[in-house]
């Protein structure tokens, strides 16, 4: 039984993305126009800030005037932006080295304030990438740190001025970094766990039910393979728990859930679709089968015993979905198909095809 993966923003999300970065990147020009003015005499420094001035400029335009550019700004500013700020780094340190002022201070303070931005681009990044690129993105931070680490270590260690106060002041930077990716990780997993899962049974929601739905939907169209739902429903709900209580009606959910789980394969997607309602996606299945698969859980439903509450039936209905049907006329079909096996008695399935 599959879960909800990580997905694209939804739009008011990428609106209020766009808004931000059109009020910081001018800021950001602004910034980086009065550092360029205060590093003039030192070439590197000068022109690695003159390219993050066109860059913002550049995303400015592009957001401005072509929208659908709003993932190449997202890729680009967070991977050439670590980039820029390792190399300001890597200037400034050996700038020190070459006039004599370097220090275990000058050291600590130029890779605290690359590891300050540097946990802050990871945060925005996990929120803006993919986890595929955010994951790249990690990598190549901790590339750069232990490679501006290892030139540092070594053009100290040639000079003589190497020491412990050196060496751990870069691994203090380091294993905040790991430590912050760790946890960034860590809590978007169960930022997104919380956003798609039902509290009481573990299954996912409506709102990932939807989802999944629109993104088998476009599959289907695609490659032109068929995927079913089932709908069905706890007969006598509301007799449960009026004659057993609340929480026994809430354990006959969890334990119907635990039950069809085990039944069902890996590849399908099962959740709560709101009360008693459950609603199964099959990807791949035809008609034919998933009204099989339906008969099956029927029957498994009967035959087992919940606790306080001993035998329940469910009904339900199935559908399947072909080009051109809508998400709202494939869960009619679901959702009236189900109505009909409660009508005809409880306890069955019915399945309806599209005209």
């Amino acid at each position: 039984m599959q879960t909800l993966q990580h997905s694209v923003p939804p739009d008011l999300m990428v609106k209020y993305k766009r808004q931000t970065y059109l009020l910081s990147f001018p800021v950001g020009i602004l910034i980086t126009i009065l550092f360029a003015r205060i590093v003039a005499e030192k070439d590197l420094q000068f022109y690695v800030a003159i390219c993050m001035i066109a860059e913002l400029a550049l995303f400015i335009v592009l957001l401005l005037f072509v929208p659908r550019s709003l993932p190449f700004v997202d890729l680009a500013f967070y991977f050439s932006y670590t980039s820029y700020f390792a190399i300001l780094t890597y200037a400034n340190l050996n700038f020190a080295i070459l006039d004599g002022t370097f220090s275990a201070h000058v050291l600590g303070e130029a890779v605290y304030s690359l590891t300050m931005w540097t946990i802050v681009f990871m945060v925005g990044a996990y929120l803006s990438l993919s986890p595929m690129y955010v994951k790249i993105l990690f990598g190549y931070i901790f590339v750069i740190v232990a490679g501006m680490a290892a030139q540092n270590i070594w053009a100290l260690a040639a000079i003589g001025k190497m020491g412990i106060d050196i060496f751990f002041r870069w691994v203090s930077p380091a294993a905040s970094m790991a430590m912050a990716a760790l946890l960034i990780q860590r809590m978007g997993v169960l930022q997104q766990k919380r956003a798609t899962t039902d509290e009481l049974t573990g299954l996912l929601n409506r709102h990932a039910l939807y989802r999944i739905l629109e993104r088998e939907m476009e599959r289907s169209v695609r490659y032109g393979n068929p995927f079913s739902i089932i709908l069905f429903d706890v007969d006598h709900f509301k007799k449960i728990n009026d004659t057993h209580g609340h929480l026994a009606g809430d354990g006959v959910l969890k334990n119907l859930s635990e039950l069809v789980g085990r039944t069902i394969r890996q590849v399908d997607y099962f959740g709560r679709w709101g009360g008693e309602e459950f609603l199964l996606i099959l990807p791949g299945i035809d008609g034919k089968h998933a009204g099989a698969l339906a008969e099956r859980l029927c029957s498994v439903v009967k035959d087992h015993y919940f606790e306080k509450v001993e035998n329940i039936t469910a009904s339900f209905g199935t559908a399947v979905f072909r080009g051109g049907c809508t998400l709202e006329e494939l869960l009619h079909n679901a959702d009236s198909a189900m109505y009909q096996a409660k009508q005809n008695g409880r306890g069955q399935v019915v399945e309806r095809y599209p005209s």
